[in-house]
């Protein structure tokens, strides 16, 4: 899935919806990168017993995207099988929400609801914990002696070179 190798072009226009779906941008943007080029090693790495692996990060940031498609949207997605099939799902999912939230206007989002608790509650917690999990999966990369590659989240374009060494 490469629909987060570069971020996409910006909403024609401001709208509620459309600052989510920006929202959801910058964190596809931002899991593409931090997850491009991960090795099994890379996946199974964990800083300490008591915290997630990448794999397990990786996979957790699916579930979120998941439960918001799911409980908001009424459409789940098969459990993925391991770290890189939980990847390229948690992109997918993303795109998918992107996309349903342009196709929506404000008064839709307004009946959305995850956990019968209104949309706002989308921002502060999976929208929100999904970026947390992202940023903890550059700082594990770095830690295994596999940093991410220098992608611009300010301007959305992908490092020199696109991949992970190929600066």
């Amino acid at each position: 899935m490469d629909e987060y190798y570069r971020i996409p072009d910006y909403p024609d226009h401001i709208s509620s919806t459309a600052v989510l779906a920006r929202m959801l941008d910058g964190l596809g943007f931002r899991f593409y990168w931090a997850t491009e080029g991960l090795r099994a090693e890379d996946y199974a790495f964990r800083p300490a017993e008591d915290m997630m692996s990448v794999g397990e990060l990786v996979t957790h940031v699916w579930s979120l995207m998941n439960w918001v498609s799911s409980s908001a949207l009424r459409k789940p997605y098969e459990d993925p099988e391991d770290g890189p099939t939980a990847r390229e799902g948690a992109l997918g999912i993303i795109h998918d929400l992107r996309e349903t939230l342009l196709a929506m206007g404000d008064g839709d989002l307004g009946r959305l609801r995850i956990r019968d608790k209104p949309f706002w509650n989308l921002i502060n917690g999976p929208f929100s914990d999904a970026l947390t999990h992202t940023g903890q999966i550059n700082s594990f990369r770095r830690l295994a002696g596999n940093p991410v590659a220098g992608a611009n989240v300010f301007t959305g374009e992908p490092p020199k070179g696109g991949k992970p060494g190929e600066e």
